[in-house]
């Protein structure tokens, strides 16, 4: 590297290990409103993809202090669009229960609050349709849970609406596993130990190492974020952002684990979250990341039997 050119990337270098540390959120959400619009946007794309724009679509957002909330709807107003948003409802909850380990509502708040860049006490997730039926869902965490509050009418119209079996665009194929003759604690930090190995040794060519948290921890549920790397899901030389749920429950001698992988890539790394270029890697490589994902979780399952 010429001398020249060292002097003119230094500012650069220097200004990028500042900012790196900054702290990841503002104290204020209000501060950020433009960028949860944005995000609103790509929430009705991730519906889309998912085959659900037929059931819901991204309305509006509001913000206070301290939460950041997302209002979905149906997409028409026809007389019988709250009933059939309740049917469709019930269907998901169900089936993305039996078949993901997790609820459809818990879906929607995950993904709100990943597209949002805040934690998921922060989050919260509106559904509602109120002419001429009434339907109410109201999504947020607290204390380590994910409760859904509402209210619905049924209608005496009801239009079956096709809906997936689950959110298969979040994994492709199985996120959920049993791991035999185990016990839940044991399973659950034996992978979390191995993610956390996994991630490790990585990081981007040049100046940076792989950075890994943990924010959220018990002995049936863990989050894993991973920043600072490159080349893993995106072969375009974007940085990304990777963060793994993972959540087991014991079931007499054997423990059902589940899972969500999802991703973001980006150019804009070294400022704070809300602050970058950030986009869905779903959105724009869903074949990629189910690729990674289904290969990282096929070697985790593989190592949890043994």
């Amino acid at each position: 590297m010429s001398t020249c050119l060292l002097r003119l990337m230094l500012p650069f270098v220097f200004g990028a290990l500042c900012f790196a540390d900054l702290p990841a959120q503002n104290s204020d959400l209000r501060q950020d409103r433009p960028f949860f619009k944005k995000k609103q946007i790509e929430f009705d794309a991730w519906l889309n993809q998912n085959g659900l724009s037929t059931v819901l679509m991204a309305d509006s957002v509001s913000v206070t202090q301290g939460t950041a909330t997302l209002y979905l709807r149906p997409p028409t107003a026809s007389a019988d669009a709250c009933a059939a948003l309740q049917d469709a409802w019930s269907r998901l909850e169900a089936q993305n229960r039996n078949v993901n380990g997790q609820f459809f509502h818990e879906r929607l708040l995950h993904k709100w609050a990943f597209l949002a860049e805040i934690h998921n006490d922060q989050a919260q997730v509106v559904v509602r349709c109120h002419n001429p039926a009434h339907f109410y869902a109201r999504i947020y965490h607290e204390n380590g849970r994910t409760p859904v509050e509402g209210l619905s009418v049924r209608s005496m119209a009801t239009l079956q609406l096709r809906t997936p079996a689950s959110l298969g665009g979040v994994n492709t194929g199985d996120n959920s596993a049993i791991i035999p003759g185990k016990k839940l604690g044991e399973v659950t930090e034996r992978a979390r130990k191995y993610l956390y190995t996994w991630y490790d040794s990585k990081g981007t060519p040049i100046l940076w190492k792989a950075r890994i948290a943990q924010p959220y921890i018990t002995v049936d549920e863990f989050i894993l974020e991973v920043t600072h790397m490159s080349n893993e899901i995106v072969a375009d030389g974007f940085y990304e952002y990777h963060r793994i749920y993972i959540k087991g429950k014991q079931n007499g001698s054997d423990v059902e684990l589940s899972w969500e992988f999802q991703g973001k890539y980006g150019s804009g790394i070294l400022f704070p979250p809300r602050k970058n270029d950030y986009k869905d890697t779903e959105t724009r490589y869903k074949v990629a990341l189910d690729e990674y994902q289904t290969r990282l979780f096929k070697q985790l399952i593989a190592y949890l039997r043994q």
